[in-house]
């Protein structure tokens, strides 16, 4: 007989979410979302950059936190906190992860 493997509470539909100060942004962490995201990040051009932004927590989070003016420091950190959320691992943890 076949063995079955029950993965029905390994599954989850809830949606990561990042704070900013007082505000709450949800991470799209669909799989074409993860994976368009990875793919415009590895082109580092600023408006690639801001695109994967903008997929991942909307175009209304990415005019709010005026991701075109943030510093370079702070827009590393912003996009830290989106891989840290799609992989459901803690900041530091993604951090590390992505040093360059």
């Amino acid at each position: 007989m076949a063995k079955i493997i029950n993965i029905t509470d390994k599954l989850s539909s809830e949606k990561p979410k990042i704070v900013i100060g007082d505000k709450e942004y949800t991470v799209n962490d669909g799989m074409e979302t993860v994976l368009k995201f990875e793919e415009l990040a590895s082109d580092s051009s600023a408006d690639n950059m801001v695109q994967a932004i903008e997929l991942s927590l909307g175009a209304d989070a990415v005019k709010e936190l005026q991701v075109r003016k943030m510093s370079i420091s702070n827009f590393k950190v912003l996009t830290i906190a989106i891989m840290a959320a799609v992989q459901g691992i803690e900041y530091d943890e993604a951090a590390k992860r992505f040093q360059g």
